[in-house]
């Protein structure tokens, strides 16, 4: 945890993006930045970034307002983990919604309309009426992720069996690759590794400089993916025995975290360092896996939950981007 004490500031001025910045220095109480992390990542990244970000963070210790961001039966809500109020966001979406992701920089939550056929996005947070635009066009998107550094939206459509790409403002969109069924979908930054499951039960990954394809994990069935750069991780959820798993990027050395004690309705997993945030059924869990894993129940409804965000507030964060407009 942040002690009041915590008043450092660090300043880096680099081809990093928020997201990739605060997930490389988390730790379980919080996060730590250190200059040869920062350095690392720095120097990891600078091939594959061409915008350049102005960041100043400065670690505050009280008032932070964490969040969690979950879909409902065509509605996207939040819980704020400090007071535990709970809010609508967006309703009437007239779809599921599988699949949440956030982009610190320009503050927008972006998301699949599976029956809506599109792919829309909405600022987060706002002063005022939340309110979505139109991103892209897509055939029953299941599953979509972000890349932060290059300002794409990637997504899954399960029964064209494709995955497509577009801008941000959904300009540029294009086929990235065919296979068979696609469901979940999660990005390796650092390796340039695109992650995705298949219902032939494989999970795959594909690199996005070469065009390699090659299968990770067979006889799994996947709801939902992630990853911990910082630990060098691969999680994933399996649907039909209702358990957390986990495995180094290349497959080896899988484990079982967690069992969630329910089968065939767990879907989404958002990874948050050595935090997992997973939807089971009409609950959420915070499945913690360092120092030792621990699962608990951190929300409840009363209907089924098929995708979750965790928000970390950056409002400590000053970003400047001058290469991209909304």
């Amino acid at each position: 945890m942040v002690t009041d004490s915590t008043d450092n500031k660090l300043r880096s001025h680099s081809s990093v993006s928020v997201q990739v910045l605060v997930s490389m220095c988390r730790d379980m109480d919080g996060f730590t930045c250190k200059g040869d992390i920062v350095d690392n990542i720095v120097m990891k990244y600078s091939v594959f970034v061409s915008i350049e970000l102005l960041i100043f963070l400065c670690f505050i210790s009280r008032g932070l307002q964490n969040k969690i961001i979950f879909s409902i039966n065509g509605s996207i809500i939040e819980r704020d983990l400090l007071n535990d109020v709970v809010s609508t966001l967006v309703s009437n979406l007239q779809s599921n919604i599988y699949s949440l992701d956030y982009d610190y920089k320009t503050g927008y939550v972006f998301f699949p309309r599976h029956n809506k056929n599109d792919i829309l996005r909405f600022r987060y947070p706002s002063e005022t009426a939340y309110s979505t635009k139109f991103v892209a066009a897509a055939r029953e998107p299941i599953a979509l992720v972000i890349d932060p550094l290059l300002n794409h939206v990637y997504w899954t459509e399960i029964y064209q069996q494709k995955i497509y790409r577009c801008d941000f403002d959904g300009t540029n969109k294009i086929s990235i690759l065919q296979d068979d069924q696609l469901y979940a979908i999660t990005l390796d930054y650092v390796n340039s590794w695109l992650y995705y499951s298949t219902k032939t039960n494989k999970i795959r990954r594909y690199r996005l400089t070469s065009g390699e394809k090659q299968t990770v994990k067979e006889s799994v069935d996947v709801t939902g993916l992630g990853i911990d750069a910082y630990k060098n991780r691969l999680y994933w959820m399996e649907y039909q025995r209702g358990d957390l798993e986990s495995s180094e990027l290349n497959g080896t050395n899988s484990i079982k975290v967690v069992s969630t004690n329910k089968t065939r309705t767990n879907i989404g997993i958002y990874v948050y360092g050595s935090k997992i945030y997973c939807s089971n059924g009409n609950q959420i869990l915070k499945v913690t896996v360092s120092p030792i894993t621990m699962a608990e129940v951190i929300h409840t409804d009363t209907a089924g939950i098929n995708s979750v965000l965790f928000y970390y507030d950056m409002s400590a964060v000053e970003i400047v981007d001058h290469n991209y407009t909304s």
